[in-house]
């Protein structure tokens, strides 16, 4: 067994550090490798990397007190010696907690193991619909995915046309849009948000009824229909002149609603009016 040694130029090392700096020193050109020891005050500790001539890496952290400027040599190992060294390094690795831990567990068809808390494991069910799940492939765009049946799931669009069989959703999450009636959405689960701001300064709230003016019906047509059923509808109305007013909202269908002003003063046709319009139902 080789027992030569190397010690040109002193050396610095903290206590509990694993970096060794070297003076002068040439540890790569003078063949200073991985598992060669580092002896200095009476201890020695395995090398794990030689990184330059004046840098070596330390497998453990120093035990002494630090060192600046101090003797040391290292004691070169021959190729069994490191061979035995590694393969007891790798044998430390494969017995640890966590592997040990790994290799109890008894393995089983579907079963998945999974990391129960430090250095243990423990398995949980694999299904059918997680395996599904796990071989999706990925997808450009907002995806999400979704378990469509007992063993199949399939990637759906987060924004993008909502549909439905039975009542089980079949497209996207939500579904948005807009036409010259207001704009609308949808959600998978049927529900349906429907909004307008109606500009009704063309027309008069002028007609007396009680102690309140009052307006022609205007039909709102919702920018999407409700097959689910009438909706609930809700408004407001702002005036650019100050007074009591309103709107009353009558005769609501599966696609439109009658919208009526009414004002404690007469309002002419020029006098600017937005009615703010929220109709909530089902699209299925």
């Amino acid at each position: 067994m080789a027992t030569t040694t190397y010690s040109t130029g002193p050396v610095s090392v903290g206590a509990g550090s694993t970096a060794v700096t070297g003076v002068s020193t040439a540890w790569l050109t003078s063949g200073v490798r991985a598992g060669d020891m580092f002896m200095a005050s009476g201890l020695c500790v395995p090398i794990a990397s030689v990184n330059s001539n004046t840098s070596i890496t330390l497998a453990r952290p120093w035990p002494g007190a630090a060192l600046s400027g101090a003797n040391y040599d290292i004691d070169y190992r021959d190729d069994d010696v490191r061979s035995l060294a590694a393969a007891n390094t790798l044998l430390q690795q494969l017995t640890n907690g966590t592997l040990t831990s790994l290799a109890a567990l008894s393995t089983a068809a579907n079963k998945l193991p999974y990391f129960s808390g430090a250095s243990s494991f423990a398995t949980t069910d694999l299904t059918p619909a997680a395996r599904a799940v796990l071989g999706l492939a990925g997808a450009s765009g907002a995806k999400i995915p979704v378990v469509t049946g007992l063993s199949t799931a399939a990637l759906r669009d987060i924004l993008g046309t909502v549909g439905q069989s039975g009542g089980v959703p079949t497209g996207a999450i939500v579904e948005r849009g807009s036409n010259a009636n207001g704009w609308w959405t949808r959600t998978a689960d049927g529900l349906q948000i429907c909004g307008q701001s109606l500009d009704l300064t063309a027309t008069a709230c002028a007609t007396a009824s009680g102690q309140v003016f009052i307006s022609d019906n205007t039909i709102w047509t919702y920018p999407s229909g409700f097959p689910g059923g009438a909706p609930m509808v809700w408004g407001s109305l702002s005036m650019s002149v100050e007074g009591m007013h309103g709107i009353s909202l009558r005769n609501s269908t599966s696609t439109t609603c009658n919208v009526r002003m009414f004002s404690s003063i007469s309002r002419a046709a020029a006098i600017s009016k937005t009615a703010s319009l929220i109709a909530i139902g089902r699209w299925f």
